[in-house]
């Protein structure tokens, strides 16, 4: 792992760019090397939004129609610190529009709805106004309804102390821009649920599907700068973060007759991107799938994002060869899948699961991803289907973690300790589907089971300091996260051994009373003013306890196969069962017009997402319908548990 990390993070490799390319046929060199049976490099030519070097995007103070102040859209990204070569880099946000606007400008903290409403409280017009908000995961879309005609974000800094923060420490420091894409859709936008390749159809560029308003990403100095000077009310000491001195709201700066003003130049241009595809034909169930998958492109270097991952899938992919040539062959197929374009809006794995949708559906079984393998040293977190938890938690305790004590030994000791269920602290908690990644298509839309592993840098689910910055490089990781590369190994070594348990066991280890569970609990959390006379919830609760009782009696039967006696065909038809749970759960469309997901039921912050989101909108037959598929979901859940399991 660590001469991979290093070897993939010496330049930057953006999607579309040639250093992407090059990646791509060094990882499917090594795959043909391995031994694979078979290695592809599917081409898309999708539009990716990109910046433009001869005409960077900047922002101006303007006093009296004279620039005074001007912020240039350009850094230099290194692998180390003291590197001689530097990439010149130019900060921005993929799919902002573009364009030209000037305002006054206007702090609006994180622009969620709170901070909105303070700044109602506080007279503070959005109109034609330039919003400046802080962290990654800052809203512009509230602003952008009120009026606001730009936005600028800058990273969250947690020291404003340049000796606490990298290359001293692992804290980000205040040199630092992250980037992200604003895009409202995911895939290509010209060809929802069509795969993006030569001959077939391509619609119009969905321009609604681009961010709202021209937004740019600054770094935190440059932030200062401009907040220094805002009048107005002060804001509240929570909206400060580290900013250690008093500023206003604004709208505007103390300076008379003064202005913001945002240029966003950023082209969108039709560039290949290129999936890998390696595959080892299972000897007895060759037509069923076990995947594993990571991106390969980055903002800048990314060493956590996705490197990190990139660098495990490359060693479980060395380990699997070196058993290939030892005489094992897995009883399922083997994918393993270098996907591109992800931070674009997972474009390159979805345009190739658009594109074997049908086969994906009947044949494949399982998708493990791993995006941020390392972005920390705290814990492994894992997000899953609740039919996998079993299978993970188990292999979680036969892998050694680096932050072993006492009698706490294995990552799922730590797992336990140092993030345990709410509901159930003897176990570790399951992250919901918050951090999308690539299992995004498998999952949510062709419904297969799937999973995401990350070492997290602290307690709760905060993002890692570096993220999607030029600071997440190999010298903050081997300094700073990983300076033995150890964690790494533990979870190359923990996803791997799942891996091969999926591809080789004869009996999925799925559990389905785990998925009777997580049902339950989603039904519990649907708002209690869902509970009424004229929405019918009690069809699902009564189906969710059919289910439940399908579950144990399927599971009781399971454990009594004999597997030296057993038909294989019997065992193949209760795999199957299992691995249709999920399908079963999959809606004819999607959900939303800017997602893909069509999955009924997901283990996020809304369960059952068609029906919170018909609630939320206030549309109650639409509430009713969305129940109505929920409650025939799990009956045709129920329905595929009871064929009869062998005895």
């Amino acid at each position: 792992s660590f001469l991979q990390c290093r070897f993939i993070t010496s330049e930057p490799h953006m999607a579309g760019s040639q250093r992407q390319r090059d990646l791509a046929e060094h990882i499917a060199e090594n795959w043909r090397t391995y031994g694979f049976d078979a290695v592809e490099m599917p081409e898309y030519k999708v539009p990716l939004s990109l910046p433009q070097e001869n005409n960077p995007n900047k922002v101006e103070v303007v006093v009296n129609g004279t620039i005074a102040h001007t912020i240039t859209g350009k850094i230099k990204a290194k692998p180390e610190p003291t590197a001689t070569k530097a990439f010149d880099h130019f900060p921005y946000f993929a799919y902002s529009p573009n364009g030209t606007v000037e305002g006054e400008l206007v702090y609006i903290n994180k622009g969620s709805k709170a901070d909105i409403a303070l700044l109602n409280h506080n007279n503070v017009s959005l109109t034609n106004k330039i919003v400046i908000a802080r962290g990654i995961q800052a809203q512009i879309h509230l602003a952008a309804r009120l009026g606001a005609v730009g936005a600028l974000i800058f990273p969250d800094v947690h020291s404003s102390r340049p000796n606490n923060t990298y290359p001293y420490t692992s804290k980000i420091s205040g040199d630092a821009v992250f980037e992200k894409t604003v895009a409202t859709n995911w895939g290509d936008s010209r060809t929802p649920e069509i795969p993006s390749i030569d001959g077939l159809y391509r619609g119009a560029r969905n321009m609604t599907a681009f961010g709202i308003i021209p937004s740019q990403p600054i770094s935190y100095n440059d932030a200062l700068v401009l907040l220094k000077q805002l009048r107005g009310n002060p804001v509240p000491r929570d909206w400060q973060g580290a900013l250690k001195f008093s500023f206003g709201f604004g709208p505007g700066f103390r300076t008379p007759n003064s202005t913001a003003r945002l240029h966003v130049n950023n082209a969108v241009e039709i560039k290949s991107i290129y999936n890998v595809i390696g595959t080892i034909y299972g000897r007895e169930e060759p037509d069923r799938y076990v995947l594993i998958g990571s991106h390969r492109d980055a903002w800048f270097l990314g060493a956590a994002d996705p490197s990190s991952g990139t660098a495990a899938l490359l060693e479980i992919s060395r380990a699997v060869s070196k058993m290939l040539r030892e005489g094992w062959r897995p009883r399922r197929t083997l994918k393993f899948c270098s996907w591109g374009a992800e931070e674009f809006g997972l474009i390159g794995s979805i345009e190739w699961v658009e594109q074997n949708q049908k086969i994906l559906s009947d044949r494949a079984v399982v998708y493990l991803n791993t995006d941020v393998a390392v972005g920390g040293n705290y814990v492994l977190a894992t997000q899953n289907c609740p039919l996998l938890s079993t299978a993970i938690f188990d292999w979680a305790k036969k892998v050694r973690d680096s932050n072993a004590h006492g009698n706490k030994t294995s990552l799922y000791d730590i797992m336990v300790e140092r993030m345990p269920s709410p509901n159930n602290p003897s176990e570790p908690y399951v992250v919901p589907y918050f951090f999308l990644s690539d299992y995004v298509p498998f999952y949510m839309y062709v419904g297969i089971p799937s999973a995401d592993f990350s070492y997290f840098y602290g307690p709760g689910m905060e993002l890692y300091p570096v993220y999607h910055t030029q600071e997440d490089n190999f010298y903050w990781m081997k300094t700073f996260i990983d300076p033995k590369f150890e964690f790494h190994e533990a979870v190359t070594k923990f996803e791997g051994g799942l891996l091969i348990e999926l591809s080789d066991i004869s009996i999925l280890p799925f559990d389905v009373k785990r998925y009777a569970n997580a049902l339950l609990a989603g039904y519990k959390v649907l708002p209690a003013k869902m509970h009424s006379e004229t929405l019918p919830t009690k069809y699902i609760q009564r189906a969710i306890y059919d289910f439940m009782n399908a579950s144990h009696t399927f599971e009781r039967a399971k454990s009594k196969i004999n597997l030296k006696t057993a038909d294989p065909l019997r065992v193949r038809m209760v795999n199957d069962q299992m691995v249709q749970i999920e399908k079963a759960f999959i809606s004819s469309s999607t959900l939303s017009e800017s997602f893909i997901s069509r999955h009924l039921f997901s283990r996020t912050a809304l369960p059952f997402p068609g029906v919170s989101q018909a609630y939320k909108e206030g549309d109650i037959n639409e509430v009713k319908k969305q129940m109505t598929l929920v409650a025939e979901a799990i009956s045709s859940a129920t329905k595929i548990l009871q064929l009869p399991p062998p005895a």
